[in-house]
């Protein structure tokens, strides 16, 4: 739900019986709304079970006197249940192809869905989606998943304890890598675990049921095959990712890879065209210009489309905002922060700012906003754009420590912060670049600390050319994939930009 959503929707949320709702949208369920179950393979017994509604966004509705009319607008819906029975959420997904493709109306992430199947059976396979969680139970089998769509996360891990667990995420690239990152989060508390996968042209457990002639016989002699292989080889092979590499290289030789370029072509040919998926450090002493930086990366992406995420321990959300329309305007950031330009002026590049800031999220935080906070409201947004953002962190040495962590050293602290930062890239397949302070008389990152970055950047600066023009240099100390080198570049205080 984007923050306007929750705003407008504030009061009705508040006061909402979901249960009440459910029955609502239960009875709202018509020939359109069957005819994409009945395409995706489930029967109205299976709708009336899991009590699946349909809202037609034609006619608004009221509960308490409060409005939500057509948030779910030509979407079956969902219910959500906790571990007792409770409704929690509700989870519609478009059958129009409109996007994002499934919208939470909470987005609560503690629970699983079909938590029933944990329940009562020792075996229980752990699906991509709501709709191949329904298909498997429609045919009898014990399944869950992680909802809205999710991730499977560290909080989920013990509902798992002791069963056996059978793992089929989406078959593409991305679907892989999560079944592997699942298998290795699960391997420690489950019996057992393994990966099932599908054949070529499937793309998931829904697909497979629709296509195939005998799916439960054909799903069920998958699994064997996953558990025989698994058995025969008890360390596996590294065959069984042998497509996925393959399908990465591939990528690289199309020129498919998704970097995204950081506006310096200097740079992105150092790193091979710009950001790709992994933790970027750009350190510098105090007030060389690492937060002016990184939002004019931030606000070129923006304006390319790209979804971004700027969190900061470091400036108001203010301060941050009035850095960006000094640099379209094309003055002194000073002079914006000052109240000292024409309101005509800041209104107008305000407008400016309007276009890039529809892809652009800013994350205001203080001293009590740990990481974990972070990292939920980062899910959220990905979930409302439907796609990996990249993702700002202003800065490393204003992160407050995770609790528990009180007795390492200050250099660990930043360490473990670090690694977590790079465990999220990872997790979430996309760049995260983090500003780090350099202190008094230091001239590198610490060894622990850019253990974990991809790449590590420092601007240094060189001689002072004119009143308004500071010569830094951006060295590339570490390159995990490519070659070091520097960067010469300007900053031009009279117009808040930064050039090569």
């Amino acid at each position: 739900m984007t923050s306007i959503e929750r705003q407008r929707l504030a009061p009705a949320l508040a006061a909402v019986d979901l249960d009440r709702l459910v029955t609502y949208y239960q009875k709202q369920l018509r020939e359109e709304a069957y005819l994409y179950l009945q395409k995706r393979g489930i029967t109205e017994e299976t709708a009336l079970q899991y009590r699946i509604g349909f809202e037609i966004g034609k006619i608004g509705f009221y509960v308490d006197q409060n409005q939500i009319g057509d948030y779910f607008e030509n979407r079956v819906i969902v219910p959500i249940k906790d571990y007792n029975g409770e409704i929690v959420d509700l989870i519609g997904r478009s059958i129009d192809n409109r996007e994002p493709k499934y919208k939470a109306l909470y987005g609560v992430e503690q629970f699983i869905f079909n938590y029933s199947a944990l329940a009562e059976s020792d075996e229980v396979v752990l699906c991509n989606g709501i709709f191949d969680t329904l298909t498997l139970a429609q045919a009898k089998m014990p399944a869950v998943c992680v909802p809205n769509p999710g991730m499977l996360k560290e909080h989920h891990i013990s509902l798992f304890a002791n069963k056996r667990i059978y793992i089929c995420m989406g078959n593409d690239e991305l679907g892989r890598r999560d079944a592997t990152r699942i298998e290795s989060l699960l391997r420690e508390c489950v019996k057992e675990s393994f990966i099932v996968n599908l054949p070529e042209t499937i793309r998931d457990i829904n697909d497979l049921f629709v296509r195939a002639q005998n799916p439960v016989d054909t799903f069920i002699r998958l699994v064997n095959q996953s558990v025989e292989e698994t058995m025969l080889a008890p360390v596996a092979p590294d065959n069984k990712n042998s497509t996925v590499y393959l399908e990465e290289y591939m990528k690289r030789f199309r020129g498919q890879v998704a970097s995204i370029s950081t506006g310096f072509p200097k740079l992105d040919k150092l790193l091979f065209g710009g950001f790709g998926n992994g933790l970027y450090l750009i350190a510098g002493s105090g007030s060389i210009g690492k937060s002016m930086l990184l939002k004019q990366i931030a606000d070129q992406l923006a304006l390319e489309q790209t979804p971004v995420i700027f969190v900061s321990w470091d400036m108001t959300n203010f301060e941050l905002w009035a850095r960006s329309i000094a640099r379209i305007i094309g003055i002194a950031p000073q002079k914006v922060l000052a109240g000292k330009v024409a309101p005509e002026q800041v209104a107008e590049a305000n407008k400016q700012y309007a276009k890039l800031s529809k892809m652009l999220w800013m994350l205001e935080c203080t001293m009590e906003t740990s990481l974990d906070q972070v990292a939920a409201s980062i899910e959220r947004i990905a979930a409302i754009v439907g796609k990996e953002p990249v993702i700002f962190i202003d800065h490393l040495q204003r992160i407050p420590a995770a609790n528990g962590a009180s007795s390492l050293t200050w250099e660990q602290q930043q360490a473990a912060i670090a690694y977590t930062l790079k465990q999220w890239a990872r997790e979430w397949n996309c760049p995260i670049i983090a500003a780090t302070a350099l202190e008094l008389g230091q001239e590198r990152v610490p060894e622990s600390v850019q253990a974990s970055a991809d790449v590590v950047l420092i601007m240094q600066p060189d001689q002072q050319e004119e009143d308004e023009r500071q010569a830094l240099s951006l060295v590339l100390t570490k390159n995990r994939n490519g070659s070091v080198g520097s960067i010469p570049i300007h900053f031009h205080n009279d117009r808040a930009i930064f050039t090569e």
